[in-house]
């Protein structure tokens, strides 16, 4: 990702979804984060892929509020939530000792008819 940089070659979406998935999978929400966020600074708004690792990541990690936010803005960008997304939402919440909003969050999607 340096090298691109030093290079004046410009990420693109792809390249940030694959750093973003690289974090998740290395147990790094942070880093993950940052690289979301450098995302949006240059200009690149997330896409599905990079918003489903990042809510991944925080399910991960027992953070479900940090989850939430990423699926609220989500919405906010117009993606439609998918059953990847729902199911890590409701992990987040079910790794954090909170059935009851797993449950909110599986009846939410059937409501969705997911």
């Amino acid at each position: 990702f340096q090298l691109m940089q030093q290079q004046r070659i410009r990420p693109d979406e792809v390249t940030y979804n694959s750093l973003i998935n690289a974090f998740v999978q290395s147990k790094q929400p942070d880093k993950a984060t940052e690289v979301f966020q450098l995302m949006q600074q240059q200009g690149i708004r997330p896409d599905e892929v990079a918003c489903n690792s990042l809510i991944n990541a925080f399910a991960q990690s027992k953070q479900p509020e940090k989850a939430t936010e990423v699926f609220q803005l989500m919405h906010l960008h117009g993606f439609r939530a998918n059953d990847v997304t729902y199911n890590s939402l409701i992990n987040a919440f079910a790794r954090s000792n909170q059935p009851d909003k797993a449950i909110e969050v599986a009846r939410l999607m059937q409501q969705q008819g997911i």
